[in-house]
Parts: C-alpha cells; sequence; structure tokens
C-alpha cells in the first residue's frame, strides 16, 4: 500500500476548503485531528506551518506559530492559577495537562519556560531544571523495565517519573534520551502498513466504534502520531483502515452541552477534561471550539457546574463534611460581600459567573496531612473567609494571613 502523493496545489487546495469549513485557518492540531493531512507534510512541503498559510491566502497576520490568533497572556496567567486553585498548589507541567485550557508548549513559547510562566504567575518554579543526566537516564531505564520495552513520549508524560521535556531539555531529542539510555529508538517505519491497519480494525471492533487519536494513544499499541507520519494523516489512516474519517466540526451546541450532562450525571460530579475525553462522545476539542474554554462549557451546561467541578477535582485534598451547607452559612456571616474589596454575591455572580469563593486562612492540606486531624477541622468559622476571585488569589500569595474576628 504505497503512500499518496500530492502536488502543492491539490495540498493548498485541501487546506483552503478545511480552512472554509471551520469559517477561519485551522490550527496544527487541527489539521492534525481532522484535516485531510497532518500539519507535518504541509511544513515538510511548505517549510513551515505559516508558509503553508501563508501560500493558500489564509495567514492574517496577527495569528500565532498553529494559525490562531494568540491567546492573551492574561488568559494563560488566569487560567494557569485556576489550575493552582484546582491542586492546591504550584502546578506541575503535568498536572497543567491535566487540568489546564492550553497546551504545555503553549507556555514554554510564550513566556520562554514553564518555570518563567510560573513566575510570571506569581510562583516558585518547581521544575527541576538541574536534574543530571545520569539521574534522567537511570530513571527512563527503570521505566522501561517496568513496561517491558522503551517508552513513547506519551507514556512517558501520563505516568514516567519525569516528563519528556525534562529529558529534551537534557538530551536534545527524546530519541537521543533513548540511546543514551541504551534503549531501542522508536521508529515508525518497522512496522508495516498492514499491521498498522489490523491494529486500528481491531482496536475499532473492540471499542464498537471509529477510535479516536486519544484513544489509539491509550489503548492501542502504537500512537496517532505514528499512523499519521505513515498515511499523512489521521484521517487518510481511517480511510486506509476503511472507516469514515472522523469530521464532525460543526456539532451543535445543544448536542455538545446535552453530552456534557449525561457524562456528568454518569460520573455523578462534572467532569474533567480528562474524565470528558475517556467517558464522553466528544472529546474535549469540539467544545473548545464552540466555547473556548472547558470552564465556560461548564458554565454553559449547568450554572453550577463550576464550582461543583473546582470542588470534584481536588480529590487530593477533600472538603469537609457538610461543606456546601457551612459554605453558604459563612457567606450569609459576612453580609453574601468580599470581605477585602467589598464585592456583593450578586455582583460577583455577574462579573465571574460563579459564587463568591470561601476561603481557608490555614489550607485544608495541613489538615488533611495531620493524622491527628481531619480536614473537618479546616472548617471552623474562624478559618473561613469569603472573598472576591480576584481577592482570593491575591490572598492565597500572602505568607501571613488576616484573622477573622
Amino acid at each position: 500500500m504505497g503512500k499518496k502523493l500530492y502536488s502543492d496545489d491539490e495540498l493548498l487546495n485541501r487546506l483552503q476548503k478545511f480552512a472554509e469549513e471551520l469559517g477561519r485557518p485551522p490550527s496544527q492540531s487541527e489539521m492534525d485531528d481532522s484535516g485531510p493531512h497532518a500539519s507535518k507534510t504541509y511544513g515538510d512541503r511548505f517549510g513551515s506551518w505559516n508558509n503553508a498559510l501563508e501560500a493558500a491566502g489564509l495567514h492574517t497576520g496577527t495569528n500565532g506559530p498553529n494559525g490562531r490568533p494568540l491567546t492573551p497572556e492574561e488568559d494563560l496567567l488566569a487560567d494557569l492559577k485556576s489550575v493552582a486553585d484546582i491542586v492546591g498548589g504550584t502546578p506541575s507541567e503535568r498536572e497543567y495537562g491535566v487540568h489546564g485550557e492550553y497546551s504545555v508548549k503553549t507556555y514554554c513559547k510564550r513566556f520562554g519556560g514553564w518555570n518563567s510562566a510560573l513566575r510570571a504567575a506569581d510562583f516558585e518554579p518547581n521544575v527541576e531544571m538541574n536534574l543530571s543526566e545520569e539521574t534522567l537516564i537511570t530513571a527512563l531505564q527503570g521505566f522501561a523495565e517496568n513496561l517491558g520495552r522503551p517508552p513513547t513520549t506519551d507514556e512517558m508524560d501520563r505516568s514516567g517519573p519525569y516528563t519528556s521535556d525534562s529529558y529534551k531539555r537534557a538530551f536534545g531529542t527524546w530519541n537521543r534520551a533513548l540511546r543514551q539510555a541504551g534503549l531501542e529508538v522508536h521508529s515508525v517505519w518497522n512496522v508495516s502498513e498492514e499491521d498498522l491497519i489490523s491494529e486500528l480494525n481491531g482496536l475499532a471492533e473492540e471499542l464498537g466504534h471509529v477510535p479516536r487519536k486519544d484513544e489509539m494513544r491509550n489503548q492501542g499499541n502504537w500512537s496517532a502520531a505514528v499512523y499519521q507520519e505513515r498515511f499523512g494523516s489521521w484521517n487518510e489512516a481511517l480511510r486506509a483502515a476503511g472507516f469514515e474519517p472522523n469530521e464532525r466540526w460543526r456539532i451543535p451546541r445543544k448536542e455538545l452541552l446535552a453530552e456534557l450532562r449525561a457524562v456528568a450525571n454518569e460520573l455523578g460530579h462534572p467532569p474533567t477534561t480528562t474524565e470528558m475525553n475517556e467517558h464522553g462522545k466528544f472529546t474535549i476539542k469540539p467544545y473548545q471550539r464552540e466555547f473556548g474554554t472547558w470552564r465556560t462549557a461548564l458554565q454553559a451546561a449547568d450554572p453550577d457546574y463550576l464550582e461543583n467541578y473546582r470542588q470534584s477535582d481536588t480529590e487530593i485534598v477533600p472538603f469537609g463534611s457538610n461543606w456546601p451547607q457551612l459554605r453558604e452559612e459563612i457567606i450569609t456571616r459576612d453580609n453574601e460581600s468580599c470581605l477585602r474589596c467589598g464585592m456583593g454575591r450578586e455582583a460577583h455572580r455577574e462579573k465571574f459567573g460563579r459564587d463568591l469563593p470561601v476561603h481557608h486562612r490555614i489550607p485544608r492540606r495541613r489538615f488533611y496531612d495531620d493524622p491527628d486531624q481531619s480536614v473537618d477541622d479546616a472548617d471552623v468559622p474562624s478559618n473561613l473567609l469569603t472573598l472576591c476571585i480576584p481577592c482570593h488569589r491575591r490572598l492565597e500569595r500572602l505568607p501571613v494571613q488576616p484573622v477573622v474576628d
């Protein structure tokens, strides 16, 4: 089964048609997810993704490297702080990858590195930048031994001792790190196209539907990136296996929200982005295209989802028993307004789309980690303050917390 070849004009025509379907220039990830060819095909042919956009008459001059308008830095920093609220401290690259709306790579490109992004958000850096090569190699060899084979970057990022970015910083590329560890380098040409298609068909039979890229990455023998490299795009691989491509870009808002509510009912709480990818009929991609961010989609599905999402996602440090009732009592005690700036409850809901937060002066984590205490001990009224979102974020960075009279 030979690889299809397309002229420059054919590639550009397909790119233009795909942009028409979207109503704007596609990003690289959108092209890789459901486009006619992988973005790498365009990068190889035209020198870069932006060169391809320009050749197709799509580049506006205001887009970032992925072809879409740059996300404002304040939005990136706000989401980073929101994830910090969820995980209960400065987020790691892996934690942000699970809970965040953007990619870690976006932060590294915009701020010059993950640690620089953390500093811009007023957090202390937490990425171990000076890991020795010996430490990294030993950890990689141990992880490979547990797997029974060399890990992929996806596997390393999901459950490895360090993220693949740590290895790329130290060795330049992932394959170079594998070689340094004495492990076999992954090559997409070590497997036949027949074996790839057989695996794709097998997974489809197991799932009962055409596999998505994330399902292939998590459950298949090879990642979707291998299929993109061999067949030109994920959709071309699906066609080669006899499937209809995943090309539903204009999923109605009503259908998206209905599915989100169905997954929330199934789980018993609003789903995280990871849970939506695992349990939902749709991945989070169409939600991000329709609503911009996952939190906005939650808000559109049910006004209570956003607050419940933040609580249900803090699994490591749970809230105390009877927290919803106690939280309401504290807000009432504080005259339904922020104790620092005075913003009222209704004004806060109108501006931020959610209720006033109730802040723990002494974090729940300290009580949770203390064997002689419980998270219920964190919920005494003197430890609780009603705040607005901006004051809450500022207060959590103070070394000394104000006392409640």
